[in-house]
């Protein structure tokens, strides 16, 4: 499954399955670099949406402010 298809919650999921991978050194050095690309590409889409989902919930409160 691509990254950019995934919700928040299961890349989130996917993040910390791979960061538990590295912390138990279950991952050989040959896949390191490979999973530090895919960490670094769950951490900006979980950023992404956070970001996004944080600009919708305040249009949305001003929207009731103004009302």
């Amino acid at each position: 499954m691509k990254n950019e298809k995934l919700t928040y919650e299961q890349a989130m999921a996917k993040l910390e399955a791979l960061v538990s991978d590295m912390e138990n050194n279950e991952l050989g050095i040959d896949r390191l670099c490979d999973t530090l690309e895919e960490v670094k590409s769950l951490l900006a889409q979980c950023r992404d949406k956070l970001y996004k989902t944080e600009e919708q919930v305040k249009k949305i409160l001003e929207g009731q402010n103004n009302e």
